[in-house]
């Protein structure tokens, strides 16, 4: 029972509008310049993902694959039972919308989402940033199978929203990879994106 090789091209999609990167009509009125924050150390048989146009790090088991395409990044377990997308969004509505209502408008965005969402976020333990989680299970188009859903929201304040979307086989364990899971949220970190 894997995550169909679809729904984790969906998930490259979905998550956050497109609003990665610079946005040059905003640099009078716009944020203040990014700082970059040194990244996560990564444990004992992890790597450094970097994604230097949307502007971030994580850590990932070195056995897990990354790709990055047009500011989206996908590692996916070697089980191919777990898929995470990253992205940024530096649109108005990724510096003001507040993380725990950005996790809910995020869930609301699947394509054709059906499914139960958990009633409350929670911040994320050891986030150096303004975080939430938020929890759900149910479906995605294009696929009729269940899946455990994760959003994790990382934000600073009046810059930009970091939104992770975790996808996991409603079939396995609850707590599957959770663990790993977290220890790759925790690690990670923001970059100002490259410019242009």
């Amino acid at each position: 029972m894997t995550i169909p090789s679809r729904i984790a091209l969906t998930l490259a999609l979905v998550l956050l509008p497109a609003g990665c990167g610079d946005e040059s009509a905003d640099r009078k009125t716009g944020p203040r310049p990014e700082r970059a924050d040194r990244p996560a150390t990564p444990p004992p048989g992890w790597r450094t993902v970097r994604n230097s146009e949307a502007g971030f790090t994580v850590a990932a088991p070195r056995t897990w694959s990354a790709a990055t395409k047009r500011g989206r990044t996908l590692i996916r377990s070697d089980d191919r039972l777990v898929a995470v997308s990253i992205s940024a969004d530096r649109t108005p509505t990724g510096r003001d919308l507040p993380p725990a209502r950005y996790a809910r408008r995020t869930i609301r965005t699947l394509p054709n989402f059906a499914g139960r969402v958990d009633g409350q976020s929670s911040s994320l333990p050891g986030s150096p940033y303004d975080s939430a989680v938020l929890n759900a299970i149910g479906t995605v188009e294009p696929s009729s199978l269940s899946q455990q859903i994760s959003v994790a929201i990382f934000q600073r304040p009046g810059r930009v929203t970091y939104g992770a979307l975790v996808f996991r086989n409603a079939g396995v364990k609850p707590r599957f990879n959770e663990r790993t899971l977290n220890r790759m949220l925790r690690s990670f970190r923001a970059q100002p994106p490259r410019s242009g």
